[in-house]
């Protein structure tokens, strides 16, 4: 994302200038594409993002909510297109418009253009299934026998209200998430698109899966309340890097990759830290989403969302289930004006959209990060080896591999798709073949991910943090020669 701006103020340099919109087309992963697919104040002139690469058939961020709570059941939207219910249609009124006439639009990009435009379509229809939940789980109470009722001791009445209004607010906020996404699809696309409005196709049960779980990934990265799970993975990332480069002046130059952004809290750190932080991210949520909270919040605690309303399991007090939860804890925009006050710079920071095999794999990536920061990341590979062999090709002599997650492989189950799982210790005696250097051995830390605290199920990942060197001498062998 680009850095974030405030009324008034002026990004930092460099940011997203001129680059052409990301080529998310590409025939050979539709089949994959179609298998995954699951008040606020007026913005500043948007900066266009940087893009670049096909996004892959998966969601790795949200691969790690499969143990978090099911969102409520899928709700089709053609039935509440029959019923005519057109005030909760799936299809949000903020669509990209035609192109001028004359202008042709390349047709690789149009199934790109739709698989946009139906995640927004996704955030527009998180109304509607909650509230299909809602009245499911309220018509549940009322089929209660008179006895049972005379003893529970609810409110049926004041709990559903504030169940609703719970649904309203989040509903609010994605409304503000799907109109600030128009502005992101022409800085992709500037030249509109001639898919109809009417030609988006409903979102499936995925797509919907990944709106519920983007709200607490708000959560994780952009409150006060995920702060413990921010302290457990991105401090010692931080504090890494701020040990190795101490000198805040010296620190533009130091180039860090981000794969796997998510919502972009670690890549804004780095940036607020001084650093050239570039984060790469392809889910379609993860990026709309992270757009709206760098780009559209100006103070923090603009927003308030109830992130757990959807969920009525493992509920120890009935009031958990509507905590309430302010975002965001840091506005990006405040932090460069606090930065600025100090005479200090905050460092370049951008966003690159698109498959990390993909985009940096290239030939001029080669050789030219000083490090690269995986959190959460790494399992998200069909092959990790080739993960590995890209993030050391990306390394100068001497750069850096900080990585913190599980290895929880995303595709360990899926009989259709390749899925190379190695143990932790195979994964390092690998990257000590491909040519990196053990700088920091693997140690543990015991973390949850998108947690409700509240909750009476606590799933804990045991991550492994690790720092690997490629060697200054470069004297490493390629993986292809270590193979043969």
């Amino acid at each position: 994302m680009p850095a974030p701006t405030k009324k008034g103020s002026v990004p930092p340099k460099n940011m997203y200038q001129g680059v052409p919109p990301p080529p998310y087309g590409n025939p050979q992963t539709a089949k994959g594409n179609q298998q995954q697919q699951q008040q606020q104040q007026q913005p500043p002139p948007p900066a266009p993002p940087a893009t670049g690469g096909n996004p892959p058939p998966h969601d790795g961020k949200h691969a790690h909510h499969q143990h978090a709570p099911p969102p409520p059941q899928h709700v089709d939207p053609s039935r509440e297109k029959a019923k005519g219910d057109t005030d909760s249609y799936y299809l949000p009124k903020y669509h990209p418009p035609a192109p001028a006439p004359g202008v042709e639009i390349d047709e690789d990009m149009l199934e790109d253009h739709v698989s946009f435009l139906r995640t927004v379509a996704a955030f527009h229809h998180y109304r509607s299934q909650s509230v299909a939940a809602w009245e499911m789980r309220k018509a549940n109470f009322l089929k209660l026998q008179s006895q049972h009722k005379n003893v529970l001791c609810i409110d049926l009445d004041a709990m559903f209200k504030l169940y609703d209004e719970c649904i309203c607010r989040n509903s609010a906020f994605f409304e503000s998430v799907c109109e600030a996404s128009l502005e992101l699809f022409m800085s992709y696309w500037p030249d509109g698109t001639t898919i109809a409005r009417a030609d988006i196709p409903p979102p499936t049960a995925l797509d919907m899966d990944k709106v519920f779980s983007t709200l607490r990934q708000f959560v994780r990265d952009w409150s006060a309340e995920g702060l413990p799970e921010r302290e457990c993975v991105y401090k010692p990332v931080l504090d890494f890097f701020e040990k190795m480069y101490p000198t805040r002046d010296a620190r533009s130059a130091v180039k860090i990759l981000i794969p796997g952004a998510g919502l972009c809290r670690l890549s804004v750190e780095l940036a607020y830290r001084g650093f050239f932080a570039q984060a790469n991210e392809f889910s379609y949520h993860m990026l709309i989403a992270g757009h709206y909270i760098q780009n559209h919040c100006f103070e923090s605690k603009q927003h308030v969302i109830y992130p757990y309303c959807d969920n009525t399991c493992n509920l120890v007090n009935r009031l958990d289930q509507f905590a309430e939860v302010a975002i965001p804890d840091l506005c990006a925009a405040e932090a460069l004006d606090d930065l600025r006050d100090q005479q200090l710079e905050f460092g370049e920071l951008s966003m690159v959209a698109g498959d990390f095999t993909e985009v940096y794999a290239k030939e001029h990536q080669q050789r030219s990060w000083n490090a690269v920061a995986t959190v959460f990341f790494i399992d998200t590979a069909h092959n990790i080896i080739e993960y590995l062999q890209i993030i050391y090709d990306l390394l100068v002599p001497g750069g850096y591999w900080v990585n913190c997650g599980p290895l929880l492989y995303h595709f360990a189950d899926s009989a259709e798709d390749m899925s190379i799982e190695l143990s932790l210790g195979e994964l390092i005696s690998v990257a000590q073949k491909i040519g990196f250097a053990v700088c920091c051995p693997p140690s543990f830390i015991d973390t949850t991910y998108t947690n409700n605290q509240r909750s009476m199920k606590q799933l804990v990942y045991r991550c492994a943090f690790f720092v690997l060197q490629r060697p200054l001498d470069d004297a490493a062998p390629a993986v292809a020669a270590a193979t043969a």
